[in-house]
């Protein structure tokens, strides 16, 4: 089961939560997690830009070249904008103050 601080009101609990938390297999656990993460929600986030991404490939004449750095500006910042806030957000969920008892808890994140 992951732990959270905030479950915890002893002291001395705290304490030793807050040693496992900074040792450095939790810490290469919370990295690992926050790749998964943002593996996760970056093909996710492919899915929805990929639309504008497929205008790019399209031959069209006149001022079709400015157009298509619009495009790209925006299918870059949607994907952005995408995976930031969906990264954040299972990172504060999932990620963020928990001890990992088990690695197989990160199964949990995907």
């Amino acid at each position: 089961m992951n732990r959270r601080l905030t479950d915890i009101d002893n002291e001395l609990e705290k304490a030793v939560y807050l040693a496992r938390y900074n040792s450095a297999r939790q810490r290469s656990l919370r990295l690992l997690a926050t790749l998964l993460i943002t593996a996760k929600h970056g093909l996710r986030g492919l899915l929805y830009v990929w639309p504008l991404t497929l205008l790019l490939f399209v031959d069209f004449p006149g001022v079709w070249n400015a157009l298509r750095l619009l495009l790209i500006a925006l299918a870059v910042a949607a994907w952005f904008r995408f995976v930031y806030g969906s990264v954040r957000d299972d990172y504060a969920r999932f990620v963020a103050g928990v001890l990992f008892e088990q690695s197989a808890a990160l199964r949990r994140v995907l």
